[in-house]
């Protein structure tokens, strides 16, 4: 059961990381040529980070909750707070391009 909570915990940081590091790479040049001359492609580079993300959250999410031990209703909650940061991770990159779309 912890291994499923601190994965959910690593899943909702990666998901920000992502919309936000999509805002960010897109809006600042020097972000977005880092990317690409560090990782060859700035999508790769994204997604490493992206990834490094969930990894790292996720174990210290294990690390800070060893003493604990989730209930069902833990859960459920947990649960719920994917689909908010699912869809505000949506709404961020939707609303990014939207705003894009329009100001052009």
């Amino acid at each position: 059961m912890r291994a499923a909570v601190s994965s959910i915990i690593g899943y909702i940081a990666a998901a920000m990381f992502n919309s936000i590091l999509l805002v960010i790479k897109e809006t600042n040049k020097s972000v977005f040529d880092w990317l690409k001359a560090t990782f060859g492609h700035h999508w790769l580079g994204h997604g490493i980070l992206t990834i490094a993300v969930f990894v790292l959250v996720t174990l210290l999410a294990w690390y800070a909750i060893r003493r604990y031990e989730p209930t069902d209703r833990d859960i459920g909650r947990l649960a719920i707070l994917v689909v908010v940061f699912t869809a505000l991770s949506v709404i961020i990159i939707a609303g990014f391009y939207a705003i894009e779309v329009m100001g052009h």
